[in-house]
């Protein structure tokens, strides 16, 4: 099941994560519209902006996109669903002028998450923004710490936090009825052949027409164009993303930290290398990660070898072992593996209508109450994902300091892109401190 069939059909309820401080905003008000403007409009902006258009209230005035062709896509989307006309923009700093705008959906590719992210906030925008939230951790520190300090309503776009058996799941860990849980795992695999496959080489060229290449570059090093670094192939190359372990780690990790409720590793060890998708990609397609908590261990592993995860599961997933039993979670459901058969595990699954995660963002963009997936907690959960690729590229185990949040050992990540980058002139990274919760 791919993640963007799966938005449509997964399911609701909170997490009960707690309030943020209540302000002053345009769309407080219960029954007022929201204004927004979409900044990336690819296949996860266009994804995310049909689903907050299910929500009574919701206008989009403004689509920015570097490519032409994305903005028409954009465009035909929000034409079927009989929104008015939006204005159409090539540069995002544009839409944050716009008094009129309320709030605005970030899903450029993540090297581009940070720029626009800390302007709107400096611009007074509440901000649904895709995960991970940033490149590196550098980025991830100013990011939290500008939401805090001009107090804006974000939403990551780690939706399983609003899907009812993913909740369920994370409530029973909590409970305390697994007993002692030592050991988590969390990972992702596929089928040699299967998703993603390997990039045939193609030669560097002229860009699309309609495509600012250079505009989509970004603060990220100047080189020619190659469509196999460009649209969702930048996942794969450290310049501009993390691979796996950021785009699919921070989902499953996520739900290991909600349900052992820790989120600051002492020390993460990796290895792991490019062993099957042999191509110029510089992220690796085999990773094995080994996080120590105070009290567990947390292994996080991706392969393309076959499509049986660990301990036999499927090809993604969270697990909790404990002494009483092992629980098996993924986007389809959970699996509970009593060692005893008196245990009978989590109440009985449940199919649920669809998940409400962008709801719950403009229900409170409009209370000012802190979303489930609020950027304090997403912060740290894409921290531990940077974490991972720090220790790989530097073959350094890393070490933490929770209060912080920062490298116990920052001499090991020199040069690890992972950990901060230099910014391509004229963009530079404001950085903003951040209060610990």
């Amino acid at each position: 099941m791919t993640r963007r069939s799966f938005l449509t059909r997964t399911s609701t309820a909170a997490l009960g994560l707690g309030l943020s401080a209540r302000v002053m905003s345009r769309a407080q008000g219960a029954n007022e519209k929201v204004v927004m403007g979409i900044i990336g409009a690819g296949g996860m902006g266009r994804s995310n902006m049909s689903g907050l258009l299910k929500v009574p209230g919701v206008e989009f005035a403004a689509v920015c996109d570097v490519d032409k062709a994305q903005q028409d896509k954009a465009l035909e989307i929000l034409k079927k669903a009989g929104q008015p006309d939006p204005k159409v923009y090539g540069d995002f700093r544009e839409v944050l002028d716009r008094k009129d705008i309320d709030a605005v959906l970030i899903a450029t590719p993540d090297h581009w998450h940070a720029i626009p992210f800390i302007a709107a906030c400096e611009a007074g925008k509440d901000i649904y923004c895709e995960k991970p939230i940033s490149h590196d951790i550098m980025e991830a520190k100013s990011m939290l710490g500008a939401a805090q300090h001009f107090k804006r309503v974000i939403q990551i776009g780690t939706w399983q936090r609003s899907v009812k058996h993913f909740q369920t799941a994370i409530d029973f860990v909590r409970s305390g009825e697994m007993g002692t849980i030592a050991v988590c795992r969390a990972w992702f695999v596929s089928a040699f052949g299967g998703w993603p496959k390997p990039m045939e080489p193609k030669p560097d060229g002229p860009a699309p027409e309609g495509f600012n290449y250079d505009m989509w570059l970004g603060p990220a090093p100047k080189r020619p164009y190659n469509p196999n670094r460009s649209h969702w192939n930048w996942r794969w190359f450290y310049d501009y993303g993390g691979g796996l372990v950021t785009d699919w780690g921070v989902h499953m990790m996520d739900i290991v930290f909600l349900g052992m409720q820790q989120s600051d590793p002492l020390s993460v060890a990796c290895d792991g290398g490019i062993y099957a998708l042999k191509d110029d990609r510089d992220t690796p397609d085999t990773m094995q990660a080994i996080y120590r908590f105070p009290n567990f261990l947390m292994n996080w592993e991706t392969r393309f070898t076959n499509g049986r995860g660990l301990d036999g599961g499927r090809t993604h997933g969270a697990e909790f072992i404990g002494t009483k039993g092992t629980l098996v979670v993924d986007r389809t459901d959970y699996q509970w593996f009593p060692e005893n058969k008196d245990n009978p595990g989590p109440k009985a699954f449940e199919k649920s209508p669809p998940h409400d995660h962008w709801q719950n963002f403009i229900d409170c963009v409009k209370t000012r109450e802190k979303p489930r997936s609020d950027i304090y907690s997403m912060a740290k959960t894409t921290m531990c994902c940077h974490l991972a690729n720090i220790a790989y590229q530097s073959g350094k185990t890393v070490e933490w300091n929770a209060k912080k949040l920062d490298l116990a050992n920052p001499q090991v990540a020199h040069g690890c892109k992972s950990y901060s980058r230099p910014y391509r002139a004229p963009w530079k990274l404001k950085q903003y401190p951040v209060t610990l919760a």
